[in-house]
């Protein structure tokens, strides 16, 4: 009989480290937009450490890519609740499933945002697109496909 891989429990560590940062104009959530496809009108970049910088080479103006965050400037109380009154329900109070909704207030503070390359120099990625606050930790970049990110027509 095969043996079972080992499964993570709650209270696992799982091991990341920053690639990187975001520079925007923005110093605290409440002030960014809440979707970077929202607002292209705002520009930022992420500066990739030196090691990673080589991570870039094939990137290009115009191609769109998912920035994998760390929301960093969450406090405790906003990262807990797992029932949230979502955007726009504020007048009924109604309240759903966190991970039903788009909240950056989520138990890990993992953030995506999409968004347009606007060019990239050395070890920095300039971007359209920003809903993150200045000193984001950013954790991947991955290109955005429009064949693994759109669902098929049919669904």
């Amino acid at each position: 009989m095969s043996q079972q891989p080992a499964r993570p429990t709650a209270d696992a560590v799982v091991p990341m480290s920053p690639i990187g940062y975001v520079v925007t104009e923005y110093a605290r959530p409440q002030q960014a937009p809440p979707q970077a496809t929202l607002a292209y009108e705002d520009q930022g970049h992420v500066v990739l450490f030196e090691p990673y910088a080589p991570g870039l080479d094939g990137l290009a103006p115009g191609w769109y890519v998912w920035l994998l965050t760390w929301l960093h400037d969450q406090t405790e109380e906003e990262t807990t609740p797992l029932r949230v009154v979502p955007r726009g329900w504020e007048k009924s109070g109604r309240t759903t499933g966190v991970y039903a909704t788009r909240t950056p207030n989520r138990h890990n503070r993992i953030g995506l945002s999409l968004v347009r390359i606007r060019d990239v120099k050395e070890n920095v990625l300039y971007f359209d697109g920003v809903d993150l606050v200045d000193g984001t930790p950013v954790l991947d970049i991955k290109p955005y496909s429009t064949t693994s990110d759109t669902p098929p027509e049919d669904d």
